[in-house]
């Protein structure tokens, strides 16, 4: 292949890759992450499966006969002296259920799809406020990159800056040298927050339940702002109506309880009512029957004992659940007010000074007013203010996540 012919077609692969314009980042907002990982999460199939199968027990339990009704037929000869004839008997009975058996079991296929979709719940809270503290470390992954990018142009600036002074006699090699080496720390540490922001989107696009070759681009500033600390006593009484995983554990109690009603009333009789057909030499019979089973020897003991000891369980379950949650609420309200707390010393004049010193720090050792030494001190100070304001920052957004969680809030 001649020269000419590579350097046509070498331009005709450029042409191509400057026409094909490349695919947007999906945008996406806290909420909507929320919404999408909601609609496809993996983490919520078990839990789904479990109310459905729930739903179905409940359908199976509100059946008004809980057995098929059962079908008997007889027929044989008569063997007499004066002649044979064949005799036919057919009968049909049902069994009944008159001692509130089936209103228990009823009452305990609700209460276990309560049970069911307050344990989906919980699964729901809990994802969201994953995805969102995800969110937060995506942001924050994202304004530490834009915080190295500028980093690196303060450095390259200083590079310049010290061997401009070099050439003018007013810099020594050994700061061109100290100015090239802080160059690539500030790369290396570039190349780490991009790593950092990598893992967070891949750690969000997880939990969403997309396809990693998905590209999003969160979108939204993580909020200085917030709201002030609620009061611990309207925390306590929202997590006491709205957290589902104490509704959960009620529904589990009252499905226990419901369980040793229907166990004790399975020791009862349960009846069974038909009617049978019969014929007999030239006769035909129709009678009614009723049959009872007699429980003298098993009284459902086993039943009975395992349906008292689980509703003991849950009670002292839904105890403890309790406590746990009063703890949270007050662990999480503390976080809180410890992020705002560290958010609010970032306020005011600081990090318009920091910007401001990042600014002018340079133009200041251009200008011999600062030796390099103060240049690289004042540089990392307002650098390391920054990344601890972006961490700040990142900590309130997934303290306030774990308040909305402790009270039961996915929105």
């Amino acid at each position: 292949m001649s020269p000419s012919i590579r350097l046509t077609s070498l331009l005709l692969l450029l042409l191509l890759l400057v026409a094909v314009p490349a695919f947007a980042a999906r945008p996406l907002t806290m909420e909507q992450a929320v919404a999408l990982a909601l609609e496809r999460s993996p983490r919520l199939i078990s839990t789904q499966a479990d109310a459905a199968a729930a739903r179905a027990q409940l359908s199976g339990a509100s059946l008004l006969f809980q057995t098929n009704p059962d079908l008997q037929v007889a027929i044989g000869p008569r063997f007499r002296a004066s002649g044979n004839n064949v005799d036919v008997g057919a009968g049909v009975s049902q069994q009944l259920e008159l001692f509130g058996q089936r209103g228990a079991r009823r009452d305990a296929a609700a209460a276990t799809l309560s049970a069911s979709e307050s344990r989906l719940a919980v699964s729901q809270v809990e994802l969201a406020a994953e995805v969102r503290q995800a969110f937060g470390r995506a942001l924050a992954a994202e304004q530490e990159l834009q915080l190295a990018n500028d980093a690196l142009v303060l450095a390259e600036q200083g590079r310049d800056a010290a061997e401009q002074r070099l050439q003018a006699g007013a810099a020594s090699r050994i700061e061109v040298n100290t100015a090239r080496v802080a160059l690539g720390q500030t790369q290396r540490a570039r190349v780490r927050a991009v790593q950092r922001r990598t893992q967070a989107l891949g750690e969000l696009r997880l939990l969403l339940g997309i396809e990693p070759t998905d590209d999003i681009a969160p979108e939204g500033n993580l909020r200085a702002e917030a709201a002030a600390p609620p009061i611990l006593s309207v925390l306590l009484e929202r997590a006491a109506a709205q957290r589902a995983d104490l509704k959960a554990a009620k529904a589990e109690l009252e499905a226990a309880q419901a369980e040793v009603r229907l166990a004790s009333r399975g020791a009862l009789p349960r009846p069974r009512l038909g009617v049978s057909y019969s014929q007999e030499e030239d006769a035909q019979i129709v009678q009614g029957t009723l049959g009872i089973d007699l429980p003298l020897f098993n009284r459902n003991q086993a039943a009975r004992g395992i349906s008292t000891a689980r509703a003991v369980q849950a009670e002292r379950a839904l105890a403890a659940t309790e406590r746990f949650v009063r703890s949270e609420v007050v662990l999480a309200l503390e976080r809180y007010r410890t992020a705002l707390s560290a958010a609010e010393v970032f306020g005011g004049d600081v990090m318009a000074a920091v910007q401001e010193n990042l600014k002018l720090v340079n133009e200041a050792y251009r200008a011999g007013k600062v030796d390099f030494l103060e240049l690289l001190i004042i540089r990392r100070e307002a650098l390391d203010t920054s990344r601890s304001y972006i961490e700040a920052l990142e900590e309130l957004n997934a303290a306030e996540a774990q308040l909305k969680k402790v009270v039961g809030n996915i929105q």
